[in-house]
């Protein structure tokens, strides 16, 4: 007796005739007669009444469904349990441009060497990060600057830097204060972008206008300006690490404008694990 033998009689059961069920199945008839007749010698018992109308199950095919019936069930329920673990491993990462390019790499790199596969969607802003972990469409968001709750968990703080081209006078400075760039020419970021609205509410807060401010919407596109002289920009920590020669990364001096990176998951499993890593 095996599982194939069991669909069989489950398939006859439910067409109530031989012919119906081979063409359900896609084996000949005379395939699927003989392995009911294998299955019924090795049982000892009539599982059908035949006739002309098609078949009937006798009292022993009664027994035998509904007990064929539990462990296919059973299978299947077993085959589930595993498609699902499978499908658990493929985690959709939802994260800042920032983030994706300068931290999730090595956080990738970690999770797959667990045997995940990893999604990657980049988003400009942690509203839309948090509408993509809302819809199911992320398992797990990397934003900024969010307040804790049951699905938001800090994962580190980090400062901000001015970015300076070499021909700059403010490259001997060891620390600048967001202060001392008033004058200066800032290519920064969109205002859709966090880094920008963070910027700005800080600065508005503490009074400080900037004159002369240049809007540009990608990262790169900054930089290579910086790396000419057309003027400075603001980065946060985890971007500065592979800057060339021809610009500077100077700290800030206002130690409390600086980045919370922010974990969202509706996961605590999926938390537990990016915060263990």
């Amino acid at each position: 007796m095996n599982l194939q033998q069991m669909s069989y009689v489950m398939k006859i059961a439910e067409t109530k005739s031989i012919n119906k069920a081979s063409a359900a199945l896609h084996i000949s008839q005379p395939a699927l007669t003989k392995q009911l007749k294998l299955l019924e010698d090795e049982l000892g018992a009539s599982l059908f009444e035949r006739n002309k109308s098609g078949c009937k199950l006798t009292e022993d095919g009664e027994l035998f469904v509904n007990e064929a019936e539990l462990i296919l069930n059973q299978i299947d329920s077993l085959k589930q349990k595993f498609i699902e673990k499978k499908e658990k491993k493929i985690v959709n990462i939802g994260a800042l441009p920032s983030i994706a390019t300068h931290f999730l790499p090595a956080l990738v790199q970690k999770l797959n060497n667990l045997g995940y596969r990893i999604n990657i969607h980049v988003a400009d802003t942690s509203n839309e990060i948090k509408s993509l972990l809302y819809d199911r469409k992320i398992d797990v968001g990397f934003g900024q600057d969010e307040e804790e709750r049951d699905y938001v968990n800090t994962l580190f703080i980090e400062p901000y830097y001015v970015i300076v081209p070499n021909l700059n006078p403010l490259t001997k400075a060891k620390s600048v204060s967001l202060s001392d760039l008033t004058n200066q020419n800032m290519i920064l970021p969109t205002l859709s972008c966090d880094i920008r609205i963070s910027l700005d509410h800080y600065l508005k807060r503490q009074g400080i206008i900037m004159e002369n401010i240049m809007e540009v919407g990608q990262n790169d596109s900054i930089l290579s300006l910086v790396k000419i002289g057309v003027g400075l920009t603001i980065l946060p920590k985890m971007t500065i690490h592979n800057l060339d020669e021809s610009v500077k990364a100077i700290p800030l001096k206002n130690k409390d404008f600086n980045r919370k990176i922010s974990l969202f998951s509706y996961s605590k499993k999926l938390l537990a694990l990016i915060e263990r890593i």
